[in-house]
């Protein structure tokens, strides 16, 4: 564990500002979104995720019982 811990001495942040603000630039300009659109195809994708492993469930499950 106190490997784990001291990967939390570099920096006071939880992050690097510098290499996240340098990201953040660099995926707006690679995707030419606003952040709400980035923010409503972030959550379908992550509100999507449990429903197609549910849909595949269930299609599974009816062909198996029939």
């Amino acid at each position: 564990m106190p490997l784990l811990l001291s990967t939390l001495g570099h920096h006071s942040e939880p992050g690097d500002p510098v290499l996240i603000d340098w990201l953040l630039h660099l995926f707006q300009s690679l995707v030419a979104l606003g952040p709400l659109a980035i923010v409503i195809v972030l959550g379908a994708f992550i509100v999507a995720i449990p429903v197609v492993i549910m849909a595949a469930f269930l299609t599974q499950r009816a062909k198996y019982n029939s």
